[in-house]
Protein backbone atom coordinates (compact mmCIF):
# COMPACT_ATOMS: atom_id res chain seq x y z
CA UNK A 1 0.00 0.00 0.00
CA UNK A 2 1.32 3.66 -1.03
CA UNK A 3 0.23 7.07 -0.21
CA UNK A 4 -2.41 7.63 -3.35
CA UNK A 5 -0.94 10.17 -5.60
CA UNK A 6 -3.99 12.03 -7.04
CA UNK A 7 -3.88 13.11 -3.56
CA UNK A 8 -0.95 14.75 -3.87
CA UNK A 9 -1.98 16.06 -7.34
CA UNK A 10 -5.44 17.50 -6.32
CA UNK A 11 -3.30 19.31 -3.46
CA UNK A 12 -0.50 20.80 -6.23
CA UNK A 13 -4.09 21.73 -8.32
CA UNK A 14 -5.32 23.53 -4.64
CA UNK A 15 -2.30 25.34 -4.48
CA UNK A 16 -2.44 26.52 -7.86
CA UNK A 17 -5.71 28.06 -7.06
CA UNK A 18 -5.06 29.00 -4.03
CA UNK A 19 -2.16 31.69 -5.44
CA UNK A 20 -4.86 32.48 -8.46
CA UNK A 21 -7.49 33.38 -5.61
CA UNK A 22 -4.73 35.07 -3.83
CA UNK A 23 -3.60 37.23 -6.47
CA UNK A 24 -7.23 38.37 -7.50
CA UNK A 25 -8.27 39.09 -3.76
CA UNK A 26 -4.85 41.52 -3.52
CA UNK A 27 -5.84 43.36 -6.73
CA UNK A 28 -9.27 44.17 -5.49
CA UNK A 29 -9.97 46.99 -2.22
CA UNK A 30 -13.58 45.40 -1.86
CA UNK A 31 -11.57 41.56 -1.39
CA UNK A 32 -8.99 42.88 0.72
CA UNK A 33 -11.02 44.67 2.87
CA UNK A 34 -13.49 41.85 3.58
CA UNK A 35 -10.43 39.07 3.91
CA UNK A 36 -8.94 41.85 6.88
CA UNK A 37 -11.99 42.28 8.55
CA UNK A 38 -12.01 38.39 8.79
CA UNK A 39 -8.41 38.19 10.36
CA UNK A 40 -9.62 40.79 12.30
CA UNK A 41 -12.67 38.81 13.72
CA UNK A 42 -10.30 35.59 14.28
CA UNK A 43 -7.57 37.64 16.14
CA UNK A 44 -10.27 39.14 18.69
CA UNK A 45 -11.55 35.59 19.25
CA UNK A 46 -8.24 33.87 19.40
CA UNK A 47 -6.95 36.37 21.88
CA UNK A 48 -10.05 35.70 24.44
CA UNK A 49 -10.17 32.01 23.95
CA UNK A 50 -6.48 31.52 24.56
CA UNK A 51 -5.00 34.24 26.80
CA UNK A 52 -8.03 35.78 28.93
CA UNK A 53 -8.59 33.20 32.16
CA UNK A 54 -11.70 32.17 32.57
CA UNK A 55 -13.33 33.28 35.73
CA UNK A 56 -16.27 30.45 35.27
CA UNK A 57 -17.21 27.17 33.87
CA UNK A 58 -19.69 28.94 32.18
CA UNK A 59 -17.31 31.61 30.61
CA UNK A 60 -14.67 28.48 29.29
CA UNK A 61 -18.19 26.58 27.75
CA UNK A 62 -17.95 30.28 25.30
CA UNK A 63 -14.59 30.36 24.89
CA UNK A 64 -14.58 26.80 23.71
CA UNK A 65 -17.36 27.92 21.21
CA UNK A 66 -14.78 31.07 20.58
CA UNK A 67 -12.28 27.85 19.43
CA UNK A 68 -15.10 26.37 17.00
CA UNK A 69 -16.02 29.81 15.30
CA UNK A 70 -12.00 30.42 14.94
CA UNK A 71 -11.58 26.73 13.33
CA UNK A 72 -14.39 27.57 10.96
CA UNK A 73 -13.65 30.93 9.94
CA UNK A 74 -10.02 29.50 8.85
CA UNK A 75 -11.47 25.92 7.35
CA UNK A 76 -13.98 28.50 5.26
CA UNK A 77 -10.71 30.76 4.31
CA UNK A 78 -8.77 27.55 3.21
CA UNK A 79 -11.53 26.26 1.17
CA UNK A 80 -12.46 29.44 -0.43
CA UNK A 81 -9.24 30.25 -1.55
CA UNK A 82 -8.44 26.91 -2.38
CA UNK A 83 -11.81 26.66 -4.93
CA UNK A 84 -14.06 24.94 -2.55
CA UNK A 85 -16.28 27.13 -2.33
CA UNK A 86 -19.56 25.44 -0.97
CA UNK A 87 -17.54 23.80 1.35
CA UNK A 88 -16.73 27.25 2.68
CA UNK A 89 -20.52 27.77 2.55
CA UNK A 90 -21.06 25.23 5.08
CA UNK A 91 -18.60 26.28 7.43
CA UNK A 92 -20.03 30.09 7.35
CA UNK A 93 -23.62 28.13 8.22
CA UNK A 94 -21.70 26.97 11.44
CA UNK A 95 -20.48 30.26 11.94
CA UNK A 96 -23.77 32.14 11.97
CA UNK A 97 -25.28 29.35 13.68
CA UNK A 98 -22.49 29.46 16.70
CA UNK A 99 -23.29 33.49 16.54
CA UNK A 100 -26.70 33.14 16.93
CA UNK A 101 -26.24 30.75 19.66
CA UNK A 102 -23.63 33.23 21.54
CA UNK A 103 -26.43 36.42 21.42
CA UNK A 104 -28.76 34.06 22.82
CA UNK A 105 -26.75 33.00 25.76
CA UNK A 106 -26.09 36.53 25.92
CA UNK A 107 -29.67 37.37 26.93
CA UNK A 108 -29.60 34.89 29.99
CA UNK A 109 -26.40 33.84 31.00
CA UNK A 110 -27.82 30.81 32.93
CA UNK A 111 -29.04 29.25 29.59
CA UNK A 112 -25.17 28.54 29.01
CA UNK A 113 -25.36 26.05 31.97
CA UNK A 114 -28.68 24.08 30.60
CA UNK A 115 -27.24 24.38 27.02
CA UNK A 116 -23.59 22.24 28.74
CA UNK A 117 -25.94 19.68 30.69
CA UNK A 118 -28.96 19.02 29.12
CA UNK A 119 -29.85 15.93 26.94
CA UNK A 120 -29.65 15.89 23.34
CA UNK A 121 -33.21 15.82 22.90
CA UNK A 122 -33.65 18.55 25.17
CA UNK A 123 -30.84 20.51 23.27
CA UNK A 124 -33.11 20.15 20.01
CA UNK A 125 -36.29 21.33 21.24
CA UNK A 126 -34.97 24.34 23.58
CA UNK A 127 -31.55 25.00 21.57
CA UNK A 128 -32.64 24.44 17.90
CA UNK A 129 -31.43 27.11 15.30
CA UNK A 130 -35.31 27.79 15.33
CA UNK A 131 -35.43 28.45 18.80
CA UNK A 132 -32.72 30.43 19.19
CA UNK A 133 -33.33 32.60 15.85
CA UNK A 134 -36.90 32.94 17.01
CA UNK A 135 -36.14 34.08 20.10
CA UNK A 136 -33.53 36.81 19.19
CA UNK A 137 -36.30 38.42 16.68
CA UNK A 138 -38.45 38.45 19.50
CA UNK A 139 -36.24 39.83 21.53
CA UNK A 140 -35.26 42.64 19.37
CA UNK A 141 -38.83 43.51 17.64
CA UNK A 142 -37.83 42.30 14.12
CA UNK A 143 -41.08 41.00 12.08
CA UNK A 144 -38.91 40.37 9.18
CA UNK A 145 -37.50 37.01 9.53
CA UNK A 146 -34.35 38.38 8.04
CA UNK A 147 -32.13 35.38 10.51
CA UNK A 148 -34.18 33.47 9.09
CA UNK A 149 -33.48 33.93 5.74
CA UNK A 150 -30.29 34.41 5.91
CA UNK A 151 -30.00 31.08 7.57
CA UNK A 152 -31.90 29.17 5.17
CA UNK A 153 -29.95 30.88 1.89
CA UNK A 154 -26.57 29.26 3.51
CA UNK A 155 -28.28 25.97 3.99
CA UNK A 156 -29.46 25.97 0.84
CA UNK A 157 -26.44 26.63 -1.02
CA UNK A 158 -23.90 24.72 1.30
CA UNK A 159 -25.64 22.72 4.68
CA UNK A 160 -27.86 20.78 2.87
CA UNK A 161 -27.48 18.85 -0.56
CA UNK A 162 -30.41 21.09 -2.75
CA UNK A 163 -31.03 21.52 -6.38
CA UNK A 164 -30.04 25.27 -5.62
CA UNK A 165 -26.67 24.33 -4.06
CA UNK A 166 -25.88 23.21 -7.20
CA UNK A 167 -24.84 26.67 -8.60
CA UNK A 168 -21.98 26.30 -6.13
CA UNK A 169 -20.29 23.59 -8.16
CA UNK A 170 -20.22 25.42 -11.39
CA UNK A 171 -17.85 27.91 -12.50
CA UNK A 172 -19.85 30.06 -15.05
CA UNK A 173 -23.44 30.88 -14.21
CA UNK A 174 -25.57 27.98 -15.67
CA UNK A 175 -22.89 25.94 -16.55
CA UNK A 176 -21.55 22.17 -16.20
CA UNK A 177 -20.77 21.33 -12.95
CA UNK A 178 -16.62 20.98 -12.24
CA UNK A 179 -16.20 17.80 -10.14
CA UNK A 180 -12.97 19.17 -7.57
CA UNK A 181 -11.70 22.70 -6.74
CA UNK A 182 -12.15 25.45 -9.64
CA UNK A 183 -11.09 28.98 -9.42
CA UNK A 184 -14.01 31.80 -10.32
CA UNK A 185 -14.39 35.53 -9.67
CA UNK A 186 -17.73 35.44 -8.94
CA UNK A 187 -17.71 32.54 -6.63
CA UNK A 188 -14.55 34.01 -4.76
CA UNK A 189 -16.34 37.62 -4.97
CA UNK A 190 -20.13 36.15 -3.63
CA UNK A 191 -18.16 33.89 -0.73
CA UNK A 192 -15.79 35.89 0.75
CA UNK A 193 -17.92 38.82 1.03
CA UNK A 194 -20.33 36.50 3.37
CA UNK A 195 -17.41 34.87 5.31
CA UNK A 196 -17.21 38.63 6.56
CA UNK A 197 -20.68 39.44 7.22
CA UNK A 198 -20.89 36.19 9.63
CA UNK A 199 -17.58 36.57 10.90
CA UNK A 200 -18.03 39.83 12.29
CA UNK A 201 -21.26 39.24 13.75
CA UNK A 202 -20.09 36.05 15.37
CA UNK A 203 -16.79 37.68 16.78
CA UNK A 204 -19.12 41.03 18.15
CA UNK A 205 -21.47 38.06 20.15
CA UNK A 206 -18.55 36.39 21.02
CA UNK A 207 -17.03 39.14 22.85
CA UNK A 208 -19.59 40.56 24.81
CA UNK A 209 -18.61 37.91 27.35
CA UNK A 210 -15.38 39.53 28.67
CA UNK A 211 -14.87 41.93 30.37
CA UNK A 212 -10.98 43.35 29.51
CA UNK A 213 -9.08 43.59 32.27
CA UNK A 214 -5.54 45.00 31.07
CA UNK A 215 -3.80 46.86 27.86
CA UNK A 216 -3.95 43.76 25.91
CA UNK A 217 -7.64 43.36 26.54
CA UNK A 218 -8.77 46.87 25.84
CA UNK A 219 -6.37 46.83 22.69
CA UNK A 220 -7.64 43.94 21.04
CA UNK A 221 -11.01 44.75 21.52
CA UNK A 222 -10.64 48.48 20.24
CA UNK A 223 -8.66 46.84 17.07
CA UNK A 224 -11.62 44.77 16.35
CA UNK A 225 -14.02 48.04 16.92
CA UNK A 226 -12.61 49.85 14.90
CA UNK A 227 -12.06 47.23 11.60
CA UNK A 228 -15.59 46.32 12.19
CA UNK A 229 -16.49 49.87 11.99
CA UNK A 230 -14.65 51.29 9.06
CA UNK A 231 -16.11 48.11 7.36
CA UNK A 232 -19.34 48.64 7.56
CA UNK A 233 -19.03 52.09 6.83
CA UNK A 234 -17.41 51.07 3.50
CA UNK A 235 -20.03 48.29 2.55
CA UNK A 236 -23.10 49.68 4.47
CA UNK A 237 -22.95 53.32 4.06
CA UNK A 238 -22.62 54.29 7.99
CA UNK A 239 -20.08 53.67 10.62
CA UNK A 240 -21.35 52.00 14.33
CA UNK A 241 -21.65 53.80 17.13
CA UNK A 242 -18.63 56.21 17.34
CA UNK A 243 -19.17 57.13 20.95
CA UNK A 244 -18.52 53.27 22.20
CA UNK A 245 -15.13 53.32 20.68
CA UNK A 246 -14.11 56.67 22.11
CA UNK A 247 -15.00 55.30 25.37
CA UNK A 248 -13.07 52.19 24.77
CA UNK A 249 -10.24 54.68 23.26
CA UNK A 250 -10.69 56.27 26.78
CA UNK A 251 -10.40 53.03 28.79
CA UNK A 252 -7.37 51.97 27.28
CA UNK A 253 -5.33 55.01 28.01
CA UNK A 254 -6.43 55.00 30.98
CA UNK A 255 -5.24 51.11 31.77
CA UNK A 256 -2.06 52.27 29.94
CA UNK A 257 -1.86 55.19 32.55
CA UNK A 258 -2.38 52.64 35.70
CA UNK A 259 0.55 50.14 34.43
CA UNK A 260 2.87 52.98 34.20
Amino acid sequence: MIFPKNFDLLHKGEEFIRSKSKEAIEKSDVLLHHLNVVADSMNLIDHFARTYPHQSDDQLVVQLLGIRLFNSMAGAVQDLMAGYYQNSVMQLRDILEVGFLLDYFHTDNALIADWKGCSESERNRRFSAFKVRTTLDERDGFTEKKRMGHYQLLCNLGGHASFQGFELLRPMAGGDAHCGPYFADRALDATLSELAKVAVGAAGNFTMFFDPRGVPDFEAKLHFMEAHSAWFEKFFGRSLDVGQIGRMRELLERAKAEKR
